[in-house]
């Protein structure tokens, strides 16, 4: 079957995308479809604009193209719920429901699914598009009740994301002759990730607790050039900037470091904790999103509250102080991986989805 599916460039050297990274695995997991990515989205460095809206107007015609053309197919739409994904997103959803074209919606958390107020004009756009016996896909049971509780949504599956894992197996995690926390920031550097309050945290750690500890922080973002800098005036060579990185980079970097750090004010569920995680980095986050249903607090990680610098420190006071609880939590953070999110049983369970009626 032909399956149209949609995701920013797939190229993470040039793009941070936690979709992107998603549609990857699916395609080279799931070679009995064929797919035809089709792009939507930003990339980091792309500036909105004319140019910029041009090209979303230029996507229309291409998308018209598409549904007129390609034979037994299907469409996988993978969008957050968010403001700009509705307005960018749903003139495209209503095109694929006019052709007939059997669709498949793939939610990955957005703001709307954090409690944030929906104005009323996006209400009737998701109610619209969102409607009638499509299925659905979420991250967790939570976005699930959110569906079904706001906008009646049928036929709504709790499918979480998964990663391959080859490299991950091939680590084995020894405890160090030396306890010496190495955090990691993975991901889009964003202030809605928290990454303002992980420097206050930060100043804290090293003014009042003087605590020796390495930041290494690697992706690209809007506020990239801002947060680099600020961690580097604050943590000199305690802080390393690697960019972005894939391949043998990353997995040079996860080996290296042994904690992950996540203060996001809304998530879906990011392959980059799941990444960390399978190579038992213990997780330091936000409980938002599909992540509470992955870390469980002073099991598998660390829960702290959003927007609490207190939170963060507390967090790692803890694992710089008892070595023996974090050797545990890394343990049990690389086990959920391994139990809960192999690749086999995404894709079988997808390819059930694809074929629901």
């Amino acid at each position: 079957m032909n399956i149209i599916i949609t995701a920013p460039d797939l190229d993470s050297d040039k793009n941070v995308s936690g979709i992107s990274s998603v549609v990857n695995f699916i395609i080279d997991k799931n070679p009995q479809h064929h797919y035809i990515h089709f792009e939507i989205g930003k990339k980091d460095d792309e500036k909105r604009g004319v140019k910029w809206f041009l090209k979303i107007v230029k996507n229309y015609f291409k998308w018209f193209y598409l549904m007129a053309t390609v034979r037994d197919k299907l469409v996988h739409f993978n969008l957050p719920l968010d403001k700009r994904a509705v307005i960018r997103d749903c003139p495209l959803l209503i095109l694929t429901k006019l052709f007939g074209t059997k669709l498949v919606l793939h939610i990955h958390g957005g703001s709307y699914l954090e409690n944030d107020e929906i104005p009323s004009w996006a209400k009737i756009l998701i109610d619209y598009t969102f409607k009638g016996k499509t299925p659905k896909i979420v991250l967790g049971v939570s976005e699930k009740e959110f569906l079904e509780d706001n906008f009646k949504c049928k036929n709504v599956f709790v499918l979480p994301n998964s990663l391959p894992l080859e490299d991950a197996k091939k680590f084995n995690r020894e405890k160090p002759e030396k306890h010496h926390i190495k955090i990691l920031y993975l991901g889009r550097i964003r202030t809605d990730k928290g990454l303002a309050f992980t420097l206050s945290a930060f100043q804290t750690l090293k003014e009042v607790h003087n605590l020796d500890f390495t930041f290494f922080m690697a992706g690209k973002g809007r506020d990239e050039k801002l947060y680099t800098n600020k961690f580097k005036e604050l943590l000199g060579d305690n802080f390393i900037f690697k960019g972005v990185v894939f391949g043998e980079k990353k997995v040079e970097l996860l080996r290296e470091c042994n904690t992950y750090i996540l203060a996001s004010f809304f998530e879906g569920l990011p392959m980059a904790l799941l990444e960390s995680m399978s190579f038992g980095l213990v997780p330091i986050t936000t409980g938002v999103g599909s992540i509470k249903y992955v870390v469980k607090n002073k099991v598998n990680g660390l829960i702290v509250n959003k927007k609490s610098p207190k939170d963060i420190v507390d967090a790692i006071l803890t694992l710089n102080n008892d070595a023996e609880l974090m050797n545990t939590l890394s343990k049990n953070a690389r086990n959920t991986i391994f139990t809960d999110f192999t690749p086999e049983k995404f894709i079988k369970d997808l390819n059930l989805i694809y074929n629901y009626e």
